[in-house]
């Protein structure tokens, strides 16, 4: 067994050593606000709504980061976390590379189509932009519908 003389062993401080522990024991930065909304689920099978979601940008569905303006969550982090925490039955999507954004495909089952395709509608009026581009913020009401394709 190998012995290293002290003399040529890096000399360690007390406070050198306090910062690398708190440094790796530190919890990553959040990159953005973390808020609390309700998500509710309509138009299929399956309707609910559920209690408080914690949702904030995150990466979904593969590794793919899901933020709006780069550091907001979004109706999709809201259902990704909404499934995690109160279990919906499942949620699916795939990216559209055209659209450069998640499309949703199915929640608890039900599964959109041709002729009818999941909706996020924020406050009650229905996003213009993709899920991972639409900022949502405290207190907020989610809800992801699945009405006829148009």
């Amino acid at each position: 067994m190998l012995c290293v003389p002290a003399r040529w062993a890096a000399p360690v401080t007390a406070a050198g050593l306090a910062l690398a522990l708190a440094l790796a024991a530190a919890p990553p930065a959040a990159a953005g606000p973390v808020v609390g909304v309700r998500v509710g689920v309509t138009g299929g099978a399956y309707t609910g709504s559920v209690g408080i979601v914690r949702t904030a940008a995150r990466t979904v569905f593969g590794g793919f980061y899901c933020a709006a303006n780069g550091t907001d969550p979004t109706p999709l982090t809201a259902l990704v976390d909404a499934q995690e925490q109160y279990g919906l039955g499942g949620v699916r999507a795939y990216w559209d590379a055209a659209k450069k954004d998640f499309v949703v495909t199915d929640i608890h089952g039900d599964v959109a189509d041709s002729k009818k395709k999941w909706n996020a509608y924020v406050n009650e009026k229905k996003i213009t932009t993709g899920p991972c581009a639409t900022a949502i913020k405290d207190t907020d009401k989610v809800r992801w519908t699945l009405e006829a394709a148009k």
